[in-house]
């Protein structure tokens, strides 16, 4: 695995060069080969295409840190997602607090240029929560008037991701939100997925009595997951057989904490639970209800979250 990172390095430049400066040292000390393209020193030109061209030739991965609230960001996010696709990939991390702003109040050929960048990555980092949940709304629909209603209506509010296939556990979800209901009549759950088992998923919750507290969504195009995933309080996931969920990573990234089952690869940051244990489960997701939902950037994590982020 090689990296190349493309932002400003030096202190001065403020706090896009201390992530940079920062994920720098920790990939080199973790032995992964990584340079810096700093753009301090070297500014957007020939040369620079050059450069940046040359290393995704060569399969490195580019991981371009920028502002993101204004044209030059992201032209300069366009050009690196196109020499991207090459064949190392790219990953972009946008840092600016003024980035939903900018895209809320940006006419359509801006949203649309962001839109076309950011599909370009195969991951978009975004250092808070604010800039995460404006995202999905440059290409995504906006919910329906009748989901948000359902949304709002509902506290604590879980999502879940899932196939309606027995190793994906809902029966031990639908178990654990009709006990939960007792202390909270008002919770619901989105649940996103379809499968082969969706009518008995629906007479389970038909027969538990959950009908206005499970909200079946059935399947969502990416960004619109992710926006029902950041609305939530906690992220759960009860499968009972697992791979490496990339539910779970993605809602961990976007700050929501999970409660997930101890099978398969679970990333640092996750509150697991025995496979099919619903009052574990229960006592973990009373845990994630009090630590509430985290303001940390990903690049901000522990080193294992950091060479998630790579491979």
């Amino acid at each position: 695995m090689r990296v190349l990172l493309i932002g400003p390095c030096p202190p001065p430049h403020g706090g896009i060069s201390v992530h940079v400066s920062g994920i720098h040292r920790q990939l080199m000390a973790a032995g992964v080969t990584c340079r810096v393209l700093d753009m301090s020193r070297l500014r957007p030109g020939i040369w620079f295409g050059l450069t940046v061209i040359r290393h995704a030739l060569q399969g490195w991965t580019l991981h371009l840190h920028t502002n993101g609230h204004n044209v030059k960001s992201w032209l300069l996010a366009l050009g690196c997602g196109l020499a991207g696709q090459s064949r190392g990939g790219c990953i972009l991390t946008l840092h600016s607090g003024m980035v939903p702003g900018y895209l809320e109040t940006a006419p359509h050929w801006r949203r649309t240029l962001a839109a076309l960048t950011c599909s370009l990555y195969r991951l978009v980092i975004c250092v808070n929560p604010e800039i995460r949940s404006a995202l999905p709304s440059l290409g995504a629909e906006a919910p329906k008037p009748e989901v948000r209603a359902w949304i709002d209506r509902h506290q604590p509010l879980f999502s879940t991701v899932l196939f309606f296939r027995p190793e994906y556990g809902f029966d031990v979800l639908v178990a654990g939100l009709a006990r939960l209901r007792c202390r909270y009549p008002s919770l619901g759950c989105i649940v996103m997925g379809s499968g082969e088992q969706l009518t008995e998923a629906k007479s389970r919750v038909s027969a538990a009595c959950l009908e206005e507290n499970i909200l079946l969504l059935g399947d969502v195009n990416h960004d619109a997951c992710l926006a029902m995933m950041s609305a939530c309080d906690v992220f759960l996931r009860t499968t009972l057989e697992d791979g490496d969920s990339i539910s779970v990573r993605e809602a961990l990234s976007l700050g929501v904490p999970v409660v997930a089952s101890r099978v398969g690869t679970r990333p640092a940051g996750a509150i697991l639970f025995h496979p099919g244990n619903v009052e574990e489960m229960l006592a973990k997701i009373d845990l994630a209800l009090a630590m509430g939902k985290s303001n940390r950037s990903q690049t901000a994590g522990c080193m294992d979250r950091l060479m998630e982020i790579y491979v």
